[in-house]
């Protein structure tokens, strides 16, 4: 437990709920820079800001809160869902909720392991993600013009070109973001030691899973989604799945994969393992591939070295 204020944020697109721990009620303020620059500077010092996601509007406290050096915590909902069930409350209000993360985080973040120096840069995050939205625009035009009437074909082919030029402005936008910054660069000519992992992906694990080399093997395997979900209840037991966690690094992973068993002598061997001794199905042996590589990659974060094939 600690004396300093415990605070919970339920966060929405124009205002703020605030409650702290212990108090009564909650406050409401913009969602604004300066509002929230305002509220932390009454207090000398802040012991944890909890908050949950809220689709981008929780960017601006982020940022304030980094900028601080405040230590703070973004709440998965399912865990809010189960502290609301746990304590059987049923209303729910923005007050209410902001002082329900007040108190899920006084009784159960404050002697948890947290890795706040995994911060994201988030201009690459942006560029990243604007990348994969062009990626996937540009494959929609093509596929359409293999169907479309001649008559379209000069519409669309605008289009592609379009597409292509703003996908090679942003790829350009993304390399001179990271060659600016020596750490993102390191980690960048790290990460592409490992036969299979090429700047897009090396960009993409920087840029959306910054608690590479933070988090142990078990801990990042789950936060990608490549952790199998199992269920048992008495003699039923149903077959263990994956899913979750961040679609974006899976995506890269499973191209990391592809590639890994043909030319990584360690995926190759480990696949034909899970597949010809194993029995494993082709599906399943490439997500366990998969489970491997983010393990071996975290493993090369963890430790600062180039991929040799003795990386655990």
């Amino acid at each position: 437990m600690t004396d300093k204020p415990i605070i919970g944020i339920d966060v929405s697109k124009n205002w703020l709920d605030i409650a702290i721990a212990g108090g009564k009620g909650a406050d409401r303020l913009p969602n604004t820079a300066e509002a929230i620059g305002a509220f932390v500077d009454r207090f000398a010092t802040i012991g944890l800001v909890a908050f949950e996601p809220t689709g981008g509007y929780e960017r601006c406290l982020r940022q304030v809160l980094q900028s601080r050096g405040i230590d703070f915590v973004r709440v998965h909902p399912n865990e809010l869902i189960g502290y609301r069930r746990a304590r059987g409350l049923k209303a729910k209000t923005d007050a209410l909720d902001a002082v329900l993360i007040a108190s899920f985080a006084r009784d159960e973040l404050i002697g948890r392991p947290r890795h706040n120096s995994a911060y994201p840069d988030e201009v690459l995050q942006a560029l990243c993600a604007r990348r994969r939205q062009l990626v996937d625009l540009l494959q929609a035009e093509r596929c359409r013009r293999q169907l479309a009437d001649a008559a379209v074909h000069e519409s669309i082919d605008t289009m592609i070109a379009a597409l292509e030029a703003g996908l090679a402005n942003i790829g350009q936008r993304i390399e001179e973001r990271i060659e600016v910054n020596p750490e993102l660069l390191a980690r960048s000519r790290l990460l592409q030691s490992f036969k299979g992992v090429g700047p897009v992906t090396a960009m993409t694990l920087i840029a959306d899973l910054p608690e590479l080399g933070a988090c142990s093997a078990k801990q990042i395997a789950s936060l990608v989604g490549l952790a199998p979900i199992t269920r048992q209840s008495g003699k039923i037991s149903y077959a263990a799945h994956v899913g979750r966690g961040r679609p974006s690094v899976r995506r890269v992973l499973f191209n990391v994969a592809r590639t890994g068993i043909l030319y990584n002598p360690v995926l190759r061997d480990f696949y034909t393992r899970l597949v010809q001794t194993n029995r494993r199905p082709g599906k399943v042996a490439l997500t366990a591939v998969m489970r491997k590589t983010i393990v071996i990659l975290n493993a090369m974060a963890t430790q600062n070295s180039a991929w040799s094939q003795q990386t655990p």
